[in-house]
């Protein structure tokens, strides 16, 4: 059971004593990504965490910093996202206070020297690059766009080169000064520890930082009476098809039907997808769907990678399978396997302390509570099929259908009408 404090200044602790683990994983989250961030700083969380790898008071440079982890058999990472910025370490249980430590001075005490700032302006910028190199990671960000046009919510959040050569030490320093405040960040522990330990040693480590009022995100709008579609035509191989619907919000009462409409439709390799588009018609060798939740916005989408030739077959059965679970919904038998299926790889993430740690450190910093597992298994457990039914005619909408797609010229007006854009 997670036991939760915040202290006097607002930081939140969350911990999952874990006597039996021999490690003890630690995560630092605060509440902000790229749907805080202006046109004009996009990618600017996404750059702050880079730089809190190069170099603190006590760490001076990142090779200090990585090797105060590893050098116990530990790892530290971090990554950004639309809503927070996590910061992770995963040490031997007897190195707890050291992975503590160090995460916490990279949060409190990086040094962002202008020589740091401009060495890894040049790193963030290969990774923009990297992604828009990559087709079947780069539709996924022309769907984002497609589906909230004009909106931060929609905008890439490792941003793009033109932003992130114009940011100066200056507009990183007021960014961090505005949203790396102790009301802004959840620490999150997980494994052999024990809980008092843990809330003593945050104290001392934040306990004279200051509470601060933090700007408010932008507002999500999901708004279309017909479908869209976004072709961006390159010399490729394959395909590459991403599909977009709007999704249920993270605190929604249809959230877990969703989840079951998710894992029916294209979770491993039993899903309808996976089954109609690679084993029975061999389309394409990757294809599944994605469910992500968000505070106020929800987005339900289909990934595939296939043959340019067979491309306009692809996006029909796609289309097919769509409109069916849509007006028909999944069987007993297969929500039951869909429950199943979720609870087990829920349970098994769990057994590792990195992951639960990531766990409670979400919920944490996102709504302010870790909803217990018994809870989230009972929510799973009372779905039914009409729930199923009902979610899918709401969210699997073709008027409200966004498609992404990036391949080789020549097809985009048959994808076009194939979809009725």
């Amino acid at each position: 059971m997670s036991f939760g404090q915040t202290l006097p200044n607002g930081l939140r602790v969350v911990v999952e004593e874990m006597p039996h683990m021999k490690s003890c994983a630690v995560s630092i989250w605060i509440g902000v990504g790229s749907r805080y961030e202006s046109e004009r700083i996009n990618g600017i969380s996404h750059f702050v965490e880079h730089l809190l790898f190069k170099g603190t008071r006590k760490r001076p440079d990142n090779q200090a910093i990585s090797m105060a982890i590893e050098s116990v058999g530990g790892m530290i990472n971090g990554f950004t996202n639309k809503e927070v910025t996590c910061y992770l370490v995963k040490v031997p249980a007897q190195y707890l206070d050291l992975g503590l430590d160090v995460l916490s001075d990279m949060v409190v005490y990086s040094l962002f020297l202008p020589e740091s700032i401009d060495r890894e302006r040049g790193v963030v910028i290969e990774e923009i690059r990297m992604v828009h190199d990559k087709p079947d990671n780069w539709v996924h960000v022309l769907l984002d766009q497609l589906m909230w046009p004009g909106q931060a919510f929609g905008r890439s959040v490792a941003g793009t080169e033109e932003v992130i050569k114009s940011l100066s030490r200056e507009d990183i320093l007021r960014f961090v000064e505005q949203y790396y405040s102790p009301g802004n960040i959840a620490i999150s522990v997980a494994g052999q520890c024990k809980r008092d330990d843990v809330i003593r040693k945050t104290g001392e480590l934040f306990g004279d930082k200051v509470k601060r009022e933090i700007g408010a995100r932008e507002p999500v709008v999901g708004d279309q009476s017909k479908p869209r579609v976004d072709f961006e035509p390159r010399d490729t191989k394959q395909t590459n098809l991403a599909f977009g619907f709007y999704g249920y919000p993270r605190l929604h009462p249809d959230r877990y039907a969703m989840e079951m409409l998710n894992v029916a439709l294209g979770w491993g390799m039993s899903s309808r997808l996976f089954q109609e588009v690679r084993v029975k018609r061999g389309l394409a060798y990757v294809v599944g769907s994605q469910y992500s939740y968000y505070m106020d916005a929800g987005q339900f989408k289909v990934y595939a990678g296939v043959d340019p030739r067979k491309s306009v077959d692809a996006v029909k059965v796609i289309m097919e399978e769509l409109s069916r679970v849509s007006s028909e919904g999944i069987s007993e038998e297969e929500l039951g396997k869909a429950k199943e299926f979720y609870k087990g790889s829920l349970l098994l993430r769990l057994e590792d302390t990195l992951n639960l740690s990531l766990r409670i450190g979400e919920s944490s910093i996102l709504t302010g509570r870790v909803v217990p597992l018994e809870e989230v298994i009972s929510k799973v457990d009372a779905v039914t099929v009409d729930d199923i039914r009902r979610v899918g005619k709401d969210a699997i909408r073709m008027d409200r259908l966004n498609l992404a797609a990036v391949g080789p010229a020549g097809q985009e007006e048959e994808i076009r009408k194939s979809v009725g854009a």
